[in-house]
């Protein structure tokens, strides 16, 4: 991967000595910023392009350049890519387009690509990319001219999926004050993705932040791995968040976890941190320059008291808690400087002072204080009368909050061109207005709380499983040609030490005379065809003692008997009826892209209606299994509203472990639904009452 963003040579094909063409704009990109590689131009034509030899085959070159980079017609590339690899060259950016992502022919050409690329070793980025940009070096592979470009390289690194919207960023982060080191540019990622890239960033010492536009992942289960290990914070805005089908689903786990509720999962389980848009991403990034922000409690001082209000509302909407100042702070406020008018509380307004010098101290007084986890500032002014006055402000900050290691978000409210040249004129960030400088607080804190939370997530718990039973569970169900029933896939449950309640499968047209089973019990189908039980009638609840069974049992098969299919009637299930309790729902699924993951959730028959749900990434620790549940709006169910016993967390939380332990070693499972899960208080565990398990079609 270093050669990418270190050739030492480039070989540039589709360059013209007499017309303009993109290759040439690459050449002269390089020669006129000041790459010290050497140059080589190839085109149908030899000629000259500013002192650049153009080669009309690369076989004539007079060495093997490092990277080989294609700017001509999709038809053309294989048989110019065939050349390369007898050249010896085994680095290719392929810049085209015309490939997959327009036509069933275009896949044709990229499978003859991969066969060649194949054959001789070579490493592709691209198709339809732009490739890589190394701001340490000047080296520049896209087709569009850059100009001011940074005098040093930042340590900001940049992989995108479209390379024009990677050139809006490079753009941007020139108008903000970020300055970037690496780009690179993946296009239609036929070879290498956003993966190969993430991994050769982590380990690359001249990065220290990374930032990712990508509208899918290749390889997300080995994306996610990296990112768990990961000490750099990793920034990434994901598009193409609509839901991956409309079809219906079979069980509750897939029609709850759709692709982008998936990826926002992992996301938080990595500690990676998620942005809505371009200005989110660099905010993202100024603030996480900054020393993080430990803790909910925030100190507000402002300028304009009409901001403050305004931050207030912003600090409420996120969660911050705007703790009143203590009185040892409002006594050293009177040493600072004399109010007239304004109350000294939280947030405090600073309208009345005029003089700079106050404002730093009273900001060094806020830092030193314990009960504050950052502070936002928000400095309203003239550029007028005082950008001058302001800039020495700015380099004071600067100083505090290397001094105090804790972040400061200062709004700096003036003039659009005044602000401007701040953000490109000055190291340290500054954001446009109270909710921006917030909502940055806010990234900063949940970075850090997921940070903490994924580096002490704690072990994966392993489980006794009886393989054996399962096997034969399965192998019966696959001899049958049909799905897992639901006594089966309780027993799956009972063999990974997911206890049912107590139960007895009857088959045939009538009840058997010995049912050694406590009253109430419930009474439910067993179908073959009838996944949802509860939508055909096949599910009779609180039956009080035999005489009753006997009733809802022949009425249940005369109902049945007038469904149009008539569902197998693989026989029946009779259940104690569990303890009355708090209904949960946990499952589990195999996702395409990151494979085994479970959910929890609010259960029973509103489960699809109130989607209050949490989705991580199997394996879980038990850590992660109480974070998922925190995480829930019903979670004060769980901890006992309005007066009632705590729920059985714990044990849920166990549950949670054991269906993910159950997906992450069985690859025969595809998904997993328990629903409900009947919580019971603090220290009476759960009751499992129906299972359903789908095992993966054969290969």
């Amino acid at each position: 991967m270093e050669k990418f963003f270190y050739p030492r040579s480039l070989a540039v094909f589709g360059a013209s000595a007499t017309k303009t063409s993109l290759a040439n704009i690459v050449l002269l990109n390089n020669l006129q910023n000041g790459y010290q590689g050497k140059l080589y131009a190839v085109g149908s034509r030899e000629g000259e392009l500013s002192g650049i030899k153009i080669y009309k085959s690369v076989r004539d070159l007079p060495e093997t350049p490092d990277v080989a980079i294609f700017l001509t017609p999709a038809a053309t590339i294989p048989a110019l890519l065939q050349d390369c690899g007898e050249k010896g060259i085994t680095h290719i950016v392929i810049e085209s387009g015309g490939f997959s992502e327009y036509s069933q022919g275009g896949k044709t050409l990229e499978e003859e690509v991969l066969r060649i690329a194949e054959r001789y070793g070579m490493k592709i980025i691209g198709p339809n990319c732009v490739g890589t940009i190394n701001f340490d070096i000047k080296m520049m592979m896209p087709f569009g001219f850059f100009s001011n470009i940074p005098q040093k390289a930042g340590k900001v690194a940049l992989i995108v999926q479209s390379g024009g919207v990677g050139g809006t960023f490079l753009r941007s982060f020139a108008g903000y004050g970020v300055t970037p080191g690496k780009f690179v540019a993946i296009g239609n990622k036929l070879q290498l993705d956003e993966t190969h890239f993430l991994e050769y960033l982590l380990s690359d010492p001249q990065t220290e932040i990374i930032t990712a536009y990508l509208e899918g992942f290749k390889r997300g289960r080995e994306f996610f791995n990296l990112a768990m290990q990961s000490e750099k914070p990793i920034i990434v805005l994901k598009s193409n968040r609509s839901e991956a089908s409309q079809k219906i689903a079979q069980s509750h786990t897939t029609a709850l976890s759709v692709s982008d509720d998936v990826t926002e999962a992992a996301f938080k389980q990595a500690a990676i941190i998620r942005v809505e848009d371009e200005i989110n991403l660099i905010n993202a990034v100024k603030i996480i320059g900054l020393p993080p922000m430990r803790g909910r409690r925030v100190a507000v001082l402002s300028r304009s008291g009409g901001h403050a209000v305004l931050t207030a509302d912003a600090c409420a909407k996120l969660g911050f808690e705007m703790v009143p100042f203590p009185e040892s702070f409002l006594k050293k406020l009177k040493t600072i400087y004399h109010t007239k008018v304004i109350a000294h509380q939280n947030p405090l307004d600073l309208g009345e002072i005029f003089d700079y010098t106050i404002f730093t101290h009273i900001l060094e007084e806020a830092l030193k204080l314990d009960c504050f986890d950052g502070v936002l500032f928000n400095h309203l002014y003239i550029a007028q009368y005082e950008a001058e006055m302001s800039h020495t402000f700015l380099q004071g900050v600067e100083k505090l909050v290397a001094k105090y290691q804790k972040p400061v978000a200062l709004a700096m409210i003036s003039e659009r061109e005044e602000i401007l040249a701040v953000s490109k004129s000055y190291s340290f960030p500054i954001f446009t207005s109270p909710l921006e400088a917030a909502d940055a607080l806010h990234t900063s804190f949940s970075y850090h709380e997921q940070k903490k939370l994924r580096d002490g997530r704690g072990k994966e718990p392993a489980y006794k499983i009886n393989r054996k039973s399962i096997a034969r569970t399965e192998s019966i169900s696959r001899a049958q040609k049909r799905i897992l029933l639901t006594n089966e896939a309780l027993d799956i449950c009972a063999a990974c030490g997911i206890k049912p309640v107590k139960s007895q499968v009857m088959r045939g047209a009538k009840l058997g005379e010995k049912i050694s089973l406590r009253y109430p019990v419930a009474l439910k189908l067993l179908s073959r065809d009838a996944s949802h039980k509860t939508d055909i009638g096949g599910v009779r609840l609180n039956i009080q003692n035999r005489k009753d069974l006997l009733k809802a049992h022949a009425e249940m098969r005369k109902s049945l008997s007038r469904l149009k299919p008539r569902p197998t009637l693989d026989g029946f299930l009779i259940q104690e009826m569990a303890e009355k309790g708090i209904e949960f729902f946990v499952g589990g699924r195999r996702d395409a892209l990151f494979g085994p993951l479970v959910m929890a959730g609010v259960g029973g028959i509103f489960i699809e209606i109130f989607k209050d749900t949490s989705i991580r990434l199997a394996p879980v620790t038990k850590n992660e299994a109480i974070d998922m549940l925190q995480g829930l709006k019903a979670y004060p169910l769980l901890k006992g509203a309005r007066g009632a016993k705590s729920a059985d967390i714990k044990a849920l939380a166990d549950i949670i472990c054991r269906v993910s332990f159950l997906l992450n070693t069985n690859n025969n499972i595809a998904e997993v639904d328990l629903n409900p899960v009947i919580v019971h208080p603090q220290g009476e565990g759960v009751s499992i009452v129906d299972a359903r398990i789908f095992l993966k079609k054969p290969d």
